[in-house]
């Protein structure tokens, strides 16, 4: 079996491991050639915010020069996309941080063309710093601190919930009197014609009339337009004017919703399955 150090695959570049010691087996390198590249295709499209790079701690020139790309485009391997940056050198065994100014796409490259046969290009890590890019246009604005998205797409009750989890942090949850104040003034000022209610992330236990919100918030405040046990549905949404009432609706209605867009970990979140959504 070879050693490590000449199983140098691509994946080696996303495995974690910042070790820059070339000889431990976990950077990348390319065979002789030359064009040199390095692709990352991502499931989905994002927003970078910057690219950090390790180097090896020997022949630290081998990336000196190599280009960051950034794009949505497979056509050349990828080498077609617009420019983050040139890479002048990274010192031996550093990594370095190249800033690409919010570049979206779902395919990073790095690429080092070179006439010369004997050229490599070789990375002992990259890490890709950005936030994915919704499907769906949405109005933002901030409740209470927590950035939110009332999203300009009408779903289901289960869709919206994968939707926030997928492309934010969940379906909102309302916790006291003042963010359901702030929820209704962002909701009197999007920019788009709402439908009559607004999913949120309100769920009733299936073999009670508990309710209970799907981040695992403390359902300690109500605006139930009137609280009794006649509820037949487990899906909870807001009126999107006047009094902006809680009720429950049919779960397949299709209306628009409200991410929140922060993405709160908290140990009494309740995670939902679909069969189409595993």
């Amino acid at each position: 079996m070879a050693p490590p150090w000449l199983q140098s695959p691509a994946s080696n570049a996303i495995d974690g491991n910042r070790n820059p010691n070339f000889i431990d087996g976990s950077c990348s390198h390319t065979k002789y050639g030359p064009d040199h590249w390095w692709s990352l295709v991502l499931p989905h499209e994002y927003n970078f915010t910057h690219i950090n790079i390790t180097n090896r701690i020997d022949q630290a020139w081998r990336i000196n020069n190599a280009e960051i790309l950034i794009g949505n485009s497979l056509e050349n391997n990828g080498n077609n996309n617009p420019r983050c940056t040139v890479i002048p050198s990274i010192p031996s065994g550093a990594t370095s941080t190249f800033n690409c100014g919010g570049m979206t796409g779902r395919v990073v490259n790095v690429r080092l063309y070179s006439t010369d046969s004997y050229v490599f290009l070789t990375m002992c890590e990259l890490e890709a710093y950005a936030e994915i890019v919704p499907l769906w246009p949405s109005f933002n604005a901030v409740v209470m601190g927590r950035r939110v998205a009332v999203v300009e797409k009408k779903l289901c009750w289960s869709d919206a919930l994968f939707y926030c989890r997928d492309f934010y942090g969940d379906l909102l949850s309302i916790r006291s009197e003042d963010e359901q104040r702030e929820v209704e003034k962002v909701l009197s000022s999007v920019s788009f014609p709402l439908t009559k209610h607004v999913w949120l992330g309100l769920r009733r236990s299936l073999m009670s009339d508990t309710w209970f919100w799907m981040s695992g918030a403390t359902e300690n405040y109500f605006h139930w337009e009137k609280m009794s046990s006649w509820k037949i549905s487990p899906c909870g949404a807001m009126d999107s004017s006047h009094a902006f009432h809680w009720r429950d609706l049919p779960c397949e209605e299709h209306l628009h919703f409200i991410c929140l867009r922060d993405n709160q970990q908290d140990e009494n979140k309740v995670y939902f399955f679909s069969t189409l959504h595993p």
